[in-house]
């Protein structure tokens, strides 16, 4: 929060610079103690903000107009007293005197720090200074310079550690799970990147992401050199979204909005992968659009519109969109969502109000299209490729779950960043219709607990939840989202595994072919779900069920289902694809799998010489029979 005088003290500064009781030149004249001392009388506690603002005009080439400006800015003076003040700043010959210059560095330190520091502390913070003024000197200002942005940095990590900020508490605790679930991958390119993959920068960036995940120097060399790039000022003015690792936690990716694993091997290498990676990329894109908007004719000063509009579509491209107007409330809303930046990217990127506006930058729009399309053409062309080579067709219709992703067996790997869910439920919604992993599309709603928009809706929304919401959503309902049957401590355990690893162990246990392939696509962040459609007869309650486990016992049953699981997979994998199923109405489709389930099941019991015994009613079962009887409808 900037600094300022109160109405009183403004009040009276103005009248003793009318008076003449504060005289520029015998304020000069005193030592740093004797001036904030008597500056006192005027403006009370605020006297050492005030005598630091005056200290620093001593400091500039051009003292008579430090003098005035700083009268300027802490009273506002009148033209009759500036005048006055002119003429006598003219007569001027009174410099600050070295043998002051301890105090005047703790004075002035402190008012810019709004802490106390101590005398070696000021003294620092000037060598350090210092050093940057004399590298500055000798720096070609026209381009990026890593020696003096080492020294700048070097400056503001000092300057941070001495004022005391310490990460919000609660959330950095809040967002350790999450910390821990993105950790141990490279996963930015095909995650937050995906938007800019048609782009010759990512892949520049992608080349340097090793580099920052091994090596502490080489990710603060990319820091060194962006912040002294001569498009730094035009960037950070415009809100391009450049990351830190630090206490700010409103400046870190929000995958990372947790310092406290900071110094953990492994989660530490994976943060600075990601966070280089985004950097560089923003910082590239942003430079190449602003040059290409600066032949275009538009303006590209610091902080005009066309640079707002260019730094917004490198940020809703690579999630890292503004959220609302107040950027310290992003990590609370982390704690309810996973990832709200990413999820107001799509937002932006699937607004078609942000490319037909003219108020926007033409450069800006042209740019937004470019992007989409060409992360959309690249992602399906992959799609196609692996179609074409394995002979196995992937799915098309949007209505589907498996929309944009490449299915092997029991395994999806997603490469649109996972934005093909936006458009899947869009499709839905508008459609009316949902595609289940059978192959059958059925209307929203239709039928007794059968899926509506309202359940699909809340369903999207149980994707996006914080771990933490997630694992209140989870003890609530006793299972997961995808309906696995959770305990409390499993939940737990599970808001702890790097989802990296965990969908590989899982991808591991399946019979998926092409394991290795899958992985190295995931490491960079394409997302990758394995997981089984088989059916548990353990979990039937029919008479026929329950007699054929009674007969065959446990292990045989067990085995038995999944001999069944294995038949059907083999069926529905040869049968799904071929044009003669595609050209079934939905009712047909859904005819031949209950039908082939129903035959498959006959085969598996004929194999363990079962047939079902009619078992005779009890007498509640009759006595229920009979209400029912009474009450159905006559014909």
């Amino acid at each position: 929060m900037a600094w300022c005088l109160t109405t009183e003290n403004t009040t009276k500064i103005k009248k003793a610079l009318k008076n003449r009781d504060i005289d520029p030149f015998k304020l000069a004249a005193m030592t740093s103690l004797e001036r904030r001392t008597f500056l006192e009388k005027f403006v009370g506690d605020s006297a050492k903000q005030v005598n630091a603002l005056f200290e620093s005009k001593l400091l500039l080439k051009n003292q008579k107009r430090g003098y005035q400006t700083w009268a300027k800015k802490v009273a506002g003076i009148t033209p009759q007293v500036r005048r006055d003040l002119l003429s006598r700043i003219e007569r001027m010959d009174k410099v600050l005197n070295p043998a002051e210059e301890e105090q005047f560095l703790q004075d002035l330190a402190s008012a810019r720090l709004r802490i106390d520091v101590t005398q070696e502390e000021a003294k620092k913070i000037s060598d350090l200074s210092k050093k940057v003024v004399e590298l500055r000197d000798k720096t070609d200002t026209t381009k990026p310079d890593i020696p003096l942005g080492r020294a700048m940095l070097d400056i503001t990590e000092y300057m941070n550690s001495i004022s005391g900020r310490k990460a919000d508490l609660a959330a950095n605790i809040g967002n350790v799970p999450r910390t821990i679930m993105t950790s141990l991958d490279l996963s930015a390119p095909l995650n937050q990147g995906w938007g800019m993959i048609s782009r010759k920068q990512f892949y520049f960036s992608l080349g340097s992401m090793l580099k920052y995940a091994v090596s502490k120097r080489a990710f603060r060399d990319l820091q060194a050199q962006q912040i002294t790039h001569p498009l730094y000022p035009t960037a950070t003015k415009a809100g391009l979204r450049l990351t830190e690792l630090g206490n700010k936690l409103e400046k870190r990716e929000e995958a990372f909005m947790s310092n406290i694993l900071d110094k953990v091997p492994g989660i530490a290498g994976s943060q600075r992968a990601y966070t280089g990676f985004l950097n560089k990329l923003r910082m590239d894109v942003f430079v190449d659009l602003v040059k290409k908007a600066d032949v275009a004719g538009e303006n590209v000063e610091v902080g005009s519109e066309a640079t707002k509009d260019l730094a917004k579509v490198v940020n809703d491209f690579t999630g890292g969109a503004r959220v609302g107007k107040h950027e310290g409330s992003v990590p609370l809303l982390n704690a309810a969502f996973f990832s709200p930046r990413k999820i107001w990217s799509t937002v932006n990127m699937l607004n078609p109000v942000n490319y037909v506006n003219r108020n926007i930058s033409k450069t800006a729009r042209k740019a937004r299209a470019r992007n989409l399309i060409g992360s959309l053409a690249l992602s399906a062309s992959v799609i196609a490729l692996y179609s074409l080579l394995t002979g196995k067709r992937q799915e098309t219709d949007p209505t589907s779950a498996n929309f944009g992703k490449i299915r092997e067996g029991d395994t999806r790997l997603d490469l649109t960043g996972g934005n093909s869910t936006y458009a899947s439920i869009l499709s839905r919604l508008i459609a009316g219709r949902i595609k289940g992993s059978s192959g059958v599309s059925k209307k929203l709603g239709t039928g007794y607990a059968e899926t509506s928009g309202y359940d699909l809706i809340a369903q999207f929304l149980r994707y996006k939840l914080s771990p933490n919401a997630s694992f209140l959503v989870d003890v609530l309902s006793k299972e997961s989202a995808i309906g696995e049957k959770k305990t409390v401590s499993e939940s737990a355990i599970d808001r702890f595994k790097p989802m990296f690893l965990d969908s590989v162990r899982e991808l591991l246990q399946s019979d998926t072919g092409g394991k290795f392939g899958f992985s190295l696509v995931a490491l960079f962040g394409a997302g990758l779900n394995t997981y089984s459609q088989d059916v548990d007869w353990g979990e039937k309650t029919s008479k026929e069920m329950l007699q054929f486990k009674e007969k065959v016992g446990e292990n045989k049953f067990k085995q038995a289902n999944n001999d069944f699981n294995k038949a059907y997979d083999i069926w529905y994998s040869n049968t799904i694809t071929t044009p003669e199923f595609e050209k079934l109405s939905e009712e047909g489709k859904g005819k031949l799998i209950t039908g082939t389930k129903a035959v498959l099941k006959k085969k598996i019991f004929e194999e363990y010489d079962f047939e079902y015994e009619e078992v005779e009613k009890t007498e509640a079962e009759e006595a229920e029979a009979d209400v029912i009887k009474e009450l159905k409808p006559e014909k």
